[in-house]
């Protein structure tokens, strides 16, 4: 019986492993133009030159990532400028954020903390956006962070770093729990088991 506890911790350990998040963030996208304007908060602080809620474009400083839709001139967006970032804090942790980027950017970056420890970064330079067209156009980016995150930071090293319909997704439940939760109630089933027929030896 105790080989086979062990033998099931073993199991319920790699499991673990196997859902635990990449290495590196994770980023996919699409080009459908979003169905609404959805905004971007404020963020919680600002370094440098952050414009919020605008809807026009000013040529060689911010491009709207509207420009060339039915919303271009109407839909907001925030634009972070050279060496500037805006920060986003969050009470609870999560795991995704998704937006318009844009005009990617080579110099444009996100930064994941949690609880003020560097957690991950992607940066429009990345490999996985090797298929986007720098500086043109937009796409709605869906970022998946190594880690839980309740920090993003957007940053820019150029001007400017451009986004809009900012969300954020909190953390799933892991694959792995419900194999956890059924390895801890067989060896409370076992250990009850035990003490039954202990008394009942006893007795």
């Amino acid at each position: 019986m105790i080989k086979f506890v062990k033998t099931f911790l073993a199991v319920a350990g790699l499991s673990f492993a196997f859902v635990l998040p990449a290495q590196s963030a994770v980023i996919s996208w699409v080009t459908d133009v979003p169905a609404a304007d959805t905004g971007v908060p404020s963020p919680t602080t600002s370094v440098g030159t952050v414009y919020q809620n605008l809807t026009a474009s000013v040529p060689n400083q911010y491009r709207s990532p509207w420009q060339g839709t039915a919303m271009d001139g109407i839909g907001t967006y925030t634009s972070v400028q050279k060496d500037s970032y805006a920060s986003y804090v969050f009470d609870t942790g999560y795991y995704a954020v998704d937006f318009m980027w844009g005009s990617v950017d080579t110099y444009n970056g996100l930064e994941f903390y949690y609880q003020g420890n560097w957690v991950d970064a992607l940066h429009g330079d990345d490999a996985q956006l090797s298929s986007v067209s720098n500086g043109l156009g937009f796409i709605v980016a869906s970022i998946m962070a190594t880690g839980v995150f309740d920090e993003v930071r957007f940053t820019s090293g150029s001007n400017a770093f451009e986004y809009a319909n900012l969300t954020v997704s909190a953390v799933p439940l892991p694959a792995a729990l419900p194999l956890y939760g059924a390895g801890l109630a067989a060896l409370g089933f076992i250990g009850w088991r035990k003490r039954r027929k202990s008394a009942a030896s006893a007795a």
